[in-house]
């Protein structure tokens, strides 16, 4: 295959991937960018607010027991916790706000998890949301474990997809469990690709990078 072609084909997923995709139904979920925050939020002297006003729609699990706050702009240094985070904190992944989820395992344990309960697209085939590099997480629906592949990268962070072709058109629990950063959140119409084109947009992504380094000299 020509270069140019593996480059068209990367730069088409890439927009696929990260564009808003305006319009696409999102079922009955809902603020899976986290930037319906209702203020203001005037944290207690644990640095935590209701979970009501920094993630509606959301609710939040410390080893599986429900809360009703969250901590803004910090974490919990003796176990885990779950955050709502600005540029103050963290830079967002996107937007205004990201959430931050602190775990000692993404599968039980000491575990911090959120999870919102809607009706998937009937279109609905693929699911995807970005995290930081360093984290690690768990995603389930309806208690089915959702499996995830890396499908690209968005600045110094990663795309992570998982195939709900299965669970289109039904209502349950959407649950985030782990450590790390994340944010955008949303379901797709695109199926997730077969391995061996993932790898060949790696591999575009590769060629892109050294044409551009090579351009800069």
């Amino acid at each position: 295959m020509k270069i140019n072609t593996i480059i068209k084909i990367a730069t088409l997923a890439c927009f696929v991937l990260v564009g808003r995709q305006e319009g696409y139904s999102q079922g009955t979920f809902g603020n899976l960018n986290f930037e319906s925050v209702i203020p203001p939020l005037n944290p207690d002297i644990n640095f935590s607010v209701p979970i009501s006003n920094a993630l509606p729609r959301w609710s939040g699990y410390l080893n599986g027991t429900p809360q009703d706050r969250v901590i803004y702009n910090g974490f919990s240094l003796s176990g885990p916790s779950i955050s709502l985070v600005d540029s103050l904190f963290f830079q967002p992944i996107q937007g205004s706000y990201s959430v931050y989820l602190k775990s000692f395992s993404d599968t039980g344990g000491t575990s911090a998890a959120i999870g919102q309960t809607g009706q998937i697209p009937n279109s609905a085939l693929s699911l995807f949301f970005i995290r930081d590099p360093q984290s690690g997480f768990a995603v389930s629906f309806g208690g089915q474990p959702i499996s995830l592949v890396q499908f690209g990268t968005s600045g110094n962070n990663l795309i992570m997809a998982g195939d709900i072709s299965q669970f289109a058109g039904q209502t349950g629990e959407l649950l985030f469990v782990g450590t790390g950063l994340f944010d955008a959140i949303q379901f797709s119409s695109q199926p997730i690709p077969e391995p061996s084109v993932l790898g060949l947009l790696g591999l575009g992504g590769l060629f892109v990078g050294c044409y551009r380094r090579k351009c800069q000299r």
